[in-house]
């Protein structure tokens, strides 16, 4: 299938609305600055294999968030 630049720009933003994720949020996650995720939501950029893949994955697959609990009496993490 051929992708044109405003078909992966359209994709790639509706991947990250549909995740929830603001584009501050995604580029922290990406290690890139905002405005690149910006830039290559309006077609203004391309990204390479490797960001495509990893913004794609990252929408799908939300960090884990764990809560860890100490009980002072025990001296122990719960």
């Amino acid at each position: 299938m051929f992708m044109t630049a405003d078909h992966i720009s359209h994709s790639l933003r509706e991947q990250r609305l549909k995740a929830g994720y603001t584009q501050e949020q995604l580029a922290e996650y990406l290690d890139m600055a905002q405005s690149d995720v910006s830039k290559i939501e309006t077609g203004r950029k391309i990204p390479d294999a490797v960001t495509y893949e990893n913004w794609l994955w990252r929408c799908q697959n939300p960090p884990k968030r764990y809560e860890f609990y100490y009980d002072r009496r025990r001296g122990q993490h719960a």
